[in-house]
């Protein structure tokens, strides 16, 4: 199977880093001294056009940013076969892609996360109106390089956004604000970064391995009376439930307007 990867950003290239050893890539990517970069890393054949990209590829993984994608898409149009493309494009809907091309264009839209960089993402996929249930494995198959991939109704991929697409950075606040309340208390930058990075990282395997819920792991570690319920109950006091479903659903309400 052909490949061909239109943009080489960080998000493609980690797509490209789990594919380029299984199957044939053909890469398009407009920055120089990003082509540069990728031909000393990567052992793919690289065009200076969509359309070339496109010549006898049997996917097409569209990667450039979204404020973009318009242009590309009519650049392609003269190369169109049977080509299935798949969006990894924030935003963009699969309806625009096939209006777009034009024909019963075969389209599913993707939303990776960030950790996608480190081959530890989640991504959702959604098929568009004429992409088939092979499609959709297919999508699958390619983008579980980078982590484990869901099918999901393109109506919920607005609230995949907020969960997963966003949620890293909802991680990554929480982290900072913990390492600054332990310099605080008189840690040192590396010593805060050390319990809290560590903390994160083993109650995430936890949250992995073990039977119990988030809840309940939780309450596992929250004794009556004691230190963690006196943090907890401040937090709870706070709403930070309530707070974070404001947070989430402002994100969704936010992928809603930029849609495409």
């Amino acid at each position: 199977m052909k490949i061909a990867l239109i943009g080489a950003g960080n998000m493609g290239e980690a797509i490209l880093s789990g594919l380029h050893k299984k199957y044939t890539c053909v890469i398009c990517e407009a920055r120089a001294e990003r082509c540069v970069y990728l031909k000393k890393k990567y052992r793919c054949s690289f065009v200076d056009s969509p359309v070339f990209a496109l010549t006898g590829a049997d996917v097409v993984l569209l990667a450039v940013k979204p404020q973009d994608m318009a242009v590309v898409l009519s650049s392609m149009k003269p190369a169109l076969g049977r080509q299935l493309f798949i969006s990894i494009a924030a935003g963009i809907t699969a309806s625009f892609i096939e209006k777009a091309l034009g024909g019963n264009v075969r389209v599913v839209r993707s939303m990776p996360n960030l950790p996608a960089l480190i081959a530890q993402g989640v991504t959702a996929v959604s098929g568009g109106k004429y992409a088939t249930s092979g499609d959709l494995k297919k999508a699958q198959d390619i983008l579980m390089s980078v982590g484990p991939v869901m099918v999901v109704p393109e109506k919920m991929m607005n609230a995949v956004t907020a969960v997963s697409g966003s949620g890293p950075a909802y991680v990554f606040l929480l982290a900072e604000s913990m390492m600054k309340a332990a310099r605080k208390f008189g840690f040192s930058e590396s010593e805060a970064e050390l319990l809290v990075v560590q903390t994160l990282r083993g109650s995430a395997e936890m949250l992995t391995q073990s039977q119990d819920t988030a809840e309940g792991l939780r309450q596992k570690v929250t004794s009556k009376g004691g230190t963690t319920q006196a943090a907890t109950d401040m937090l709870m006091a706070k709403d930070m439930p309530g707070v974070l479903l404001a947070a989430m659903s402002a994100a969704k309400d936010r992928a809603k307007e930029l849609a495409m």
